[in-house]
């Protein structure tokens, strides 16, 4: 809505996705509000589930494709959260490369020169999504380069390298151009930050997460190798990319195990899917599987019963008093509210208010001083009107310093139950909220 309002995305407020994701916002809502966001994000999962089917049919039969189609299914189920999460934007970008890729290499022909452009463009607009979604496909893109190099096919090599470098400037010069015509070149330098730089800061974040994720995490990514390298022994073109692509999205989902995460997975599961054959070692591994697949297919089921057929969601009382005080907020300023340490919670009390936060400080690791940001020094920064905190943990000296010097509190609730480390399950801590004195 702030886009619809005309102001600048990652100056006037911030978060840290990929410009791309609030751009498909901004059109669903001019469209029409929350129907047409979600008749887009059905398209979008339509168009995945169609080339998962393809990239099935190149090894199996109707029958064994249907029943494959609908484990993938259930797969989104357990780790769709609600929608409109980076990972299943991203889901057809990131699955169409690996089509081509085994198209290629079933018909033994090498890409197309279109379709090596597209597969650039396919990765421009993850990046500008959320870049680290692009993991599942760069390991069949590095292998393809790797055998183009090993054959001496320099030529080969060198061109197919350039129109994916192509297809992916497509997509990085025209946010150029967008943010350069809003901002200058500020704008496209805070774009950056909150596009790449951030999301390395984010990483770094030690989130404390129920064990079970950790292991799902960690038993998909097994099963997955253990299979391709039973199905696989003469498939190394399957094999090998498939163990790059697991590295890499170890390495860009870094320690962070929060389940829809694990969406972005999805790609390559269909394609250990594709090698799933019918023996002893395979049906092992489903056994052992099985359970954690189970618990991720009743979460959805249990929210579903909790929240709406027994209408005891516990947070509603605590979205009623943030109701409350943003009654002294301006409809004008309610998208200049910085979430600064309430992380996961603050973001869901702001997301339940449909509020896009000015959460720079709340992400950045290497930017401490909240003064030089919130002041509009440095650049044309829209200095932050409303902090949403508590007292209670996470605090830098200067920043109390700041806001005591600077803001005045307007509000405050008790909240007694919270996802992370601080404070722990069942204390009690102050929600307040602060506006920038005159």
């Amino acid at each position: 809505m702030a886009l619809l309002k005309d102001k600048i995305l990652y100056v006037d407020y911030f978060d840290n996705k990929g410009c791309l994701l609030y751009f498909i916002q901004a059109f669903g809502l001019w469209l029409g509000g929350n129907l047409p966001i979600l008749l887009m994000q059905a398209v979008s999962l339509t168009i995945t589930l169609w080339i998962w089917e393809r990239i099935l049919a190149l090894y199996l039969n109707p029958k064994e494709r249907l029943i494959r189609l609908v484990v993938l299914l259930v797969l989104l189920l357990c780790f769709y959260e609600g929608g409109d999460l980076t990972e299943e934007w991203c889901l057809p970008f990131a699955s169409y490369p690996i089509l081509l890729y085994f198209k290629s290499l079933k018909q033994n022909t090498a890409i197309r020169n279109g379709q090596m452009f597209l597969i650039g463009v396919c990765f421009g607009i993850i990046a500008f999504i959320r870049v680290n979604n692009a993991s599942p496909f760069l390991g069949f893109l590095a292998f393809y380069w790797i055998q183009q190099l090993l054959k001496k096919e320099f030529r080969s090599f060198f061109r197919t390298l350039s129109l994916f470098v192509l297809g992916t400037f497509l997509i990085v010069g025209i946010c150029i151009i967008y943010f350069y015509a809003k901002a200058g070149w500020y704008g496209v330098r805070e774009m950056v930050y909150a596009t790449f730089l951030s999301n390395l800061e984010y990483l770094s974040l030690k989130v404390n997460r129920p064990l079970i994720n950790i292991v799902f995490y960690v038993w998909t990514i097994v099963v997955l190798v253990v299979w391709l390298i039973h199905n696989t022994k003469k498939e190394k073109a399957i094999l090998i990319p498939s163990l790059l692509s697991i590295l890499v999205f170890i390495g860009t989902f870094g320690r962070l195990a929060i389940t829809h995460y694990f969406m972005a997975l999805i790609p390559l599961i269909t394609v250990g899917l594709t090698q799933f054959r019918k023996d002893q070692l395979n049906r092992i591994l489903f056994i052992l599987a099985l359970p954690f697949f189970l618990f991720y297919v009743s979460k959805p089921m249990i929210f579903v019963t909790n929240d709406l057929v027994l209408n005891n969601e516990k947070e509603k009382l605590i979205y009623a008093d943030f109701h409350h005080c943003l009654e002294a907020v301006p409809l004008e300023e309610r998208d200049s509210i910085c979430n600064y340490n309430l992380f996961g919670f603050g973001e869901s009390m702001l997301f339940h208010e449909g509020i896009l936060q000015n959460n720079r400080i709340c992400f950045s690791l290497i930017s401490k001083n909240m003064s030089g940001f919130w002041d509009g020094n440095k650049g044309n920064v829209t200095p932050t009107k409303w902090i949403l905190l508590s007292w209670d943990y996470s605090f830098e000296d200067s920043d109390a310093a700041y806001i005591l010097n600077y803001y005045e509190e307007t509000c405050s609730f008790e909240h007694n139950r919270i996802y992370f480390t601080k404070p722990q399950m069942g204390d009690t801590f102050q929600v307040k909220l602060y506006r920038r004195r005159e």
